[in-house]
């Protein structure tokens, strides 16, 4: 039985980099605020769950624990090291699985058909600034960026599932944890989690449950200037420090953002790469045609 009281999720529609075109939407993080779903506790709402789930979010927040300990272990150490290079590992995962695995569609306001319309009670609120985004391009881009990562994360989620069982011969390895098992082990339960977030937010498209609400607060933010960044980006590092302080957000959450900053800089990187190389073989080609 889910908690009586309604709940609300708010979700942040944050503009990475500008668009390459007019005609697109700029690419966008959605950011779940952690402290958005009100009057029901996380602890309340998970004493609804299928008891497996229970015993997995359980196992999943000791292990955390453990790994939170392993970066507290003196330099030089391998449990340093197994931390340092874990954490590289974790920033190289997207940002676009990291903000869905974020979203815990057993914790979500529980969504209603559009013949219901009149019984909602529980909203997901999704801010946007408007004088970046529009609210038919920012559901037309989410739609698109859904019907890719849905079937992504499932795919993935089962090739790890099937990889983990080569990994038990690292367990006859002395001292050192089993870490290639916990990691792979990892990986699934966490494209398991983005998976069942992207069909939750599938599910929110076309539900009267869903409100997209311009808001005034990013609005300031992104039109407040910002120190030297590289072009085209629109969320700097000193955008994600207001956000932060202004949305309320924990460590966790800052981090997760400042990964999506830099992550969106690698691809701008790259993008600009492509396109010298085209510039380029455009030029010798120009140049072939002459001669």
């Amino acid at each position: 039985m889910r908690p009586s009281n309604p709940s609300l999720l708010k979700l942040l529609a944050l503009p990475l980099s500008q668009s390459k075109s007019t005609t697109h939407p700029p690419p966008f993080l959605l950011h779940a605020v952690r402290q958005s779903l009100q009057s029901a506790s996380v602890d309340a709402k998970r004493q609804d769950q299928p008891i497996a789930t229970r015993y997995a979010h359980k196992a999943i927040d000791k292990a955390a624990d453990l790994w939170a300990g392993l970066g507290k272990a003196d330099e030089g150490t391998w449990k340093r090291r197994a931390y340092v290079l874990g954490e590289r590992m974790m920033d190289r995962i997207e940002y676009e699985e990291w903000a869905l695995k974020a979203i815990d569609p057993a914790l979500a306001p529980k969504l209603v058909s559009s013949k219901d319309s009149a019984r909602v009670k529980e909203t997901v609120d999704v801010l946007f600034p408007a004088s970046l985004l529009d609210d038919k391009a920012l559901l037309s881009s989410l739609k698109a960026s859904l019907e890719h990562r849905e079937p992504h994360h499932r795919s993935a989620m089962m090739k790890c599932l099937a990889f983990a069982p080569l990994t038990l011969p690292f367990a006859v390895i002395p001292v050192v944890p089993n870490f290639p098992l916990f990691y792979v082990l990892w990986r699934a339960w966490s494209h398991f989690r983005a998976w069942k977030a992207s069909h939750y937010l599938s599910s929110l498209i076309g539900s009267p449950s869903l409100r997209l609400l311009p808001s005034s607060d990013l609005d300031s933010i992104y039109s407040s200037s910002s120190h030297p960044s590289p072009p085209r980006l629109l969320l700097t590092p000193d955008r994600v420090t207001i956000i932060v302080e202004r949305f309320k957000m924990d460590d966790e959450e800052r981090k997760e953002l400042e990964r999506a900053v830099g992550q969106s800089e690698k691809r701008l990187e790259q993008v600009k790469k492509q396109e010298r190389e085209s510039g380029t073989q455009k030029t010798v080609l120009e140049e072939q045609k002459k001669d």
